[in-house]
């Protein structure tokens, strides 16, 4: 198999991963953000207010969820316990997918690029 095909199958890999992580996004926003938010943010809803920024908000309470080092930058190691464990594994799940389909989609042509100069 050549270096192109593993590319094209990749990035093809990376977009259907990306499609997933946005309709994953609609279940957590339609779910559990409004939840996560009453909890973290005191019931401010800053980003269920719609999809682009419940994609965000998505990513950033997997963060805090994620890392500790986050949660004490935000302000919330002692209401991040308040969350249940299963929700919290949603949004991490969440950032991982979005990550990974980021890295498939985006350093597909860096390694073809790579492989090219070098050979």
């Amino acid at each position: 198999m050549s270096i192109e095909a593993l590319v094209d199958i990749s990035t093809t890999l990376g977009f259907i991963l990306g499609a997933c992580w946005i309709v994953f996004v609609f279940y957590l926003k339609s779910k559990w953000l409004r939840y996560v938010e009453d909890v973290l943010e005191d019931g401010r809803r800053w980003f269920s207010l719609n999809i682009f920024l419940a994609g965000h908000g998505v990513l950033h309470y997997g963060t805090i969820f994620f890392s500790k080092f986050h949660a004490k930058r935000y302000g919330m190691v002692d209401k991040r316990k308040q969350v249940p464990v299963n929700v919290q594994r949603l949004f991490i799940f969440s950032l991982c997918l979005c990550l990974l389909s980021g890295l498939l989609m985006f350093a597909s042509p860096g390694i073809i690029h790579f492989f090219m100069i070098s050979s």
